[in-house]
């Protein structure tokens, strides 16, 4: 596998991620409460865009959840963990998204609740 068929492969990833994002976000926000549509997304687009080596040598990158998958199949169940601390520290950072966006909710929907009463 050459570079261009790397970054082929890479760029069909990322467009389906962005269509699976984008309608994941819809049904979410459609029949969840705003703030759980929020961590739910974030946690998807954390599993599903963390990078990871490969191999420790190499700079080939796929995506991190795979990566723990197959190394902890393939050679041992503790070779996983290597590929999980990128996708550990991505999911801490959607948690941290997650809360801002869910503040933000609120600041927002106040703000809107309170320009409602004062017009009345």
């Amino acid at each position: 596998m050459d570079s261009s068929d790397y970054l082929v492969a890479w760029g069909v990833y990322v467009v389906a991620g962005i269509v699976v994002g984008l309608l994941g976000w819809r049904l979410l926000q459609k029949y969840l409460p705003r703030e759980l549509a929020y961590l739910l997304e974030c946690i998807l687009l954390a599993l599903m865009f963390t990078p990871a080596a490969v191999m420790p040598e190499q700079t080939i990158m796929a995506p991190a959840l795979m990566v723990a998958v197959m190394d902890a199949v393939t050679i041992d169940h503790k070779a996983g963990i290597r590929a999980l601390i990128p996708l550990v520290l991505a999911l801490l950072a959607a948690l941290a998204v997650t809360v801002v966006l869910s503040v933000i909710h609120r600041l927002r929907r106040r703000r809107k609740v309170s320009a409602e009463n004062s017009q009345l």
